[in-house]
């Protein structure tokens, strides 16, 4: 929604400025009363601007004033305060012809443009700290070959804005806007659909828009806050997922936090937090974190910490991959019937179903209950140890290779005929054997009507 902002132009008239968008309301506000305070006191000289060259003079911060479009440049250290509008008795902002300024000859140490024209302004910072508002139209705002630090505000038209090599803070509206960023550190608020390209500085990127794509460099950090961004970040960058986006990490180290049904791809090493629903892949090294929901993970090396919830697919890697998971407190899924590295397992608390992959897999029980299933490997160990264990477990696929292991730690089966007794104790039922130990545990082996010595390793 368009509002107009009122200043005091030259000769005392009505001056009025048409802005729309969060962002650039609360910048105009903010222009509005540091120009009531000056012209309050004395202290502020107000005069029209005139196409071409303009230089003022004077003791007092200088307010210029554009109501025609053209051409306009300011040098001279006088002109803070430039305002683009339209005088009204009524006030309503009616210019509507486009604005070319260019205060890259200023000497001024800072600069304050308030900027309402319907067919847009193209302005050109120079090396002063600044703040310019384009409150309306398709505008321009080029820092290019400038080093100032600018705070720069556009309404809900197709702006271009180009950083300059200084600190900025830049908000773009709803439209579809175009952000390049400099070297400095910058700080953009994108409420469109936007490209932003920031390769040299450190920037910090809240997308409110969605349907984006943001491309920086290292050291980046991104707030996802919509859906379906395309986002692309160096090393150590650090990004706030969204909703059905997609994230690459280009360097060497990055961080990824929550995110729905993202998809993630990293050229070496990544953390993933707390994610739902993803698709991962890393070429180097996988931290994953609380994940949950249906989740899918391909990595050179992966440690995998679950939660309530997970259903996780792994797939891909090589034979060398190793894939280290370790249960949370609720019930979880992990299958690696798709991988071709090695599956280490750690059962949790809730009751967990863990399948393994072509590789010789360990699948350790936890407190719940679990079904373990070790996959096509031919040497599986599967095991529990006594004081973390306690619970009723499922062994879908023991007896498909001969050189599948049941290992019983702590257990003290290797002394006084232990594991002899347990296994004389055993009941076959549907050649199914069932084994019961000193801490409750029971483990099912399905398939299996011969269990012996043979099939155990102690300690």
């Amino acid at each position: 929604m368009a509002n107009i902002t009122t200043v005091v132009g030259a000769s005392g008239q009505t001056f009025a400025v048409t802005v729309n968008g969060g962002q650039t309301q609360l910048l105009a506000q903010q222009y509005q009363t540091a120009l009531s305070t000056l012209h309050t006191s004395g202290g502020l000289e107000s005069y029209d601007l005139v196409a071409g060259s303009n230089s003022a003079t004077g003791s007092n911060p200088g307010h210029g004033l554009i109501s025609q479009g053209g051409d306009y440049s300011v040098s001279g250290g006088t002109t803070q305060y430039i305002s683009v509008g339209s005088y009204s008795e009524s006030g309503q902002d009616t210019l509507n012809s486009a604005v070319s300024l260019d205060v890259s000859g200023s000497t001024a140490s800072s600069i304050s443009v308030l900027a309402g024209d319907y067919a847009g302004v193209t302005f050109k910072a120079g090396n002063q700290n600044g703040t310019f508002v384009g409150g309306v139209g398709n505008n321009t705002f080029n820092g290019a070959g400038s080093s100032g630090n600018w705070t720069v505000a556009t309404g809900d038209g197709n702006d271009t804005i180009t950083g300059t090599s200084g600190n900025n803070t830049i908000s773009g509206g709803v439209g579809n806007n175009s952000i390049v960023l400099g070297s400095g550190t910058n700080v953009v608020r994108s409420e469109g659909q936007d490209t932003i390209d920031g390769l040299t500085g450190t920037d910090t990127v809240t997308l409110l828009g969605g349907s984006s794509v943001v491309t920086l460099g290292s050291n980046a950090t991104v707030y996802d806050t919509t859906s379906h961004n395309t986002v692309s970040g160096g090393n150590n960058s650090f990004i706030t997922g969204g909703s059905s986006s997609t994230y690459f990490s280009t360097g060497a180290m990055s961080t990824v936090s929550g995110g729905l049904n993202d998809t993630i791809s990293a050229s070496a090493d990544l953390w993933q937090v707390r994610g739902t629903s993803n698709s991962i892949t890393a070429s180097g090294s996988l931290t994953f974190l609380n994940g949950t929901g249906a989740t899918t993970v391909s990595a050179g090396t992966s440690t995998l910490f679950g939660a309530s919830g997970l259903d996780l697919l792994l797939v891909g890697g090589s034979a060398s991959s190793t894939n280290l998971f370790v249960g949370g407190d609720g019930n979880e899924t992990v299958s690696a019937a798709s991988s071709n590295g090695t599956l280490h397992a750690f059962a949790g608390k809730g009751n967990e179903t863990i399948i393994g992959g072509s590789s010789a897999d360990t699948l350790v029980g936890g407190s719940g209950s679990a079904t373990l299933t070790g996959g096509s490997g031919a040497a599986n160990l599967f095991a529990l140890t006594k004081g973390a264990a306690g619970g009723d477990y499922t062994i879908t696929d023991f007896g498909s290779a001969a050189g599948n292991l049941m290992a019983l730690y702590q257990y003290g089966l290797q002394n006084n005929n232990g594991l002899a007794n347990v296994l004389s104790s055993a009941t076959v039922a549907g050649g199914n054997t069932t084994i019961a130990l000193s801490d409750s545990s029971k483990i099912t082996f399905v398939g299996v009507s011969d269990l012996n010595a043979s099939n155990f390793t102690l300690s």
